[in-house]
């Protein structure tokens, strides 16, 4: 094998290496797996435009190619080849050329002044690809990576989970059956305990969940460094810093923040994570809350909106139960305010009848006179 294949093959390996690498963190990280599932949902929905941008491309370097063919700028390159060679002499330095100008790498744009049909298309290449595809490629981009931020991020991610669980499971099925190869059979039912002890009373003690009581050690040991950085500490033991124990104190705090917890994380990254506290393999592995879509917050919008509508309903009855009540107590003090004044009616009759018996009465006894 030439040194040639075999540094490819070794660079090759690497990239598929870093690859698996990606792969493992989309399903530990809910943003990271976000990000990797949002560049290749992008990839995907940028095939249109890649077809467009190569078509424009090739027809950019063809045209250039055609127009410096046979020209001054050309003939110098073949009667100085060891000058700085002219990058549209040849279709595929020129294809290069207006890739590497799509990237911002315009050069000496001087080279475009001998020719005017040169200037034209280096305006039209400037406007069309540098301008309106780049600003298009930015739009195409930011959509496409929206959808799957706001929309489908819990969806990637326990996608990606999924998919690491049945690879996971089916490495540990190759296992099962290399040791049913070798003549060790089956060990029962999957998740059933195979050592078990029998208490007095007849039931039954799985031993698997004592033997993992042993990682309850670091859960303690982890927990007994944190709390060394309790900030109620001092208070707690009444720890002033004019006696000896506060010295103490600092001294342990110093020895555990700058040697005890290093050490411990760096063995436990050398061991791929099995040294580790418990506490730290659930602060990075364990799930946490993913964003809230869009149609979450939708579905929170909508619910809302149901409350308020139930509540206004309530509110509607109330409003009508209170107006029913207040006509019935308008309809009685009207009721009785036409009582009093029937019984005023009355009286003012009885005294008008009164006022002309007696205008009567004194009528006569003038009369009499």
């Amino acid at each position: 094998m030439s040194p040639d294949a075999f540094r490819s093959g070794t660079a090759i390996t690497k990239g598929i290496m870093w690859m698996s690498v990606i792969s493992f963190l989309k399903s530990t990280q809910v943003e990271f797996s976000v990000f990797v599932s949002g560049v290749f949902y992008v990839v995907q929905r940028l095939a249109a435009f890649l077809l467009a941008l190569s078509v424009i491309l090739l027809m950019f370097s063809q045209m250039f190619y055609i127009i410096y063919a046979q020209t001054e700028e050309c003939l110098c390159n073949k009667d100085f080849p060891e000058a700085n060679p002219f990058p549209h002499c040849d279709f595929k330095w020129s294809l290069l050329k207006v890739y590497t100008m799509l990237m911002g790498e315009i050069g000496n744009e001087m080279r475009y002044s001998t020719l005017p049909i040169a200037q034209f298309l280096y305006i039209a290449f400037a406007f069309l690809v540098v301008i309106l595809l780049s600003n298009v490629l930015i739009a195409i981009v930011t959509d496409s990576y929206g959808v799957i931020k706001n929309e489908r991020s819990a969806m990637v991610f326990w996608g990606n989970r999924l998919d690491f669980v049945a690879e996971m499971d089916a490495i540990k099925n190759v296992g099962k059956r290399i040791k049913a190869c070798c003549g060790k059979g089956d060990s029962g039912a999957p998740g059933a305990p195979t050592n078990v002890q029998e208490t007095p009373n007849g039931e039954p003690i799985p031993l698997e969940g004592l033997e993992e009581k042993g990682s309850g050690k670091f859960r303690a040991g982890w927990q007994s460094l944190m709390n060394l950085f309790d900030r109620n500490l001092y208070e707690t033991y009444d720890v002033q810093p004019s006696s000896i124990e506060f010295w103490c104190y600092v001294l342990v705090r110093f020895g555990a923040f700058f040697f005890v917890i290093p050490l411990w994380l760096l063995v436990g990254l050398c061991t791929a994570g099995w040294l580790w506290p418990p506490q730290v393999r659930e602060w990075m592995f364990q799930q946490k809350k993913a964003a809230i879509s869009r149609a979450d917050m939708a579905q929170e919008v909508t619910n809302q909106i149901n409350q308020l509508k139930t509540e206004i309903m309530k509110l509607r009855i109330e409003m009508k139960g209170e107006m029913k009540s207040d006509r019935k107590e308008f309809a009685g003090l009207k009721t009785e305010v036409e009582a009093i004044q029937a019984e005023v009616m009355a009286d003012l009759l009885q005294v008008k009848e009164i006022m002309v018996t007696l205008l009567d009465m004194s009528r006569d006894n003038l009369g009499t006179r």
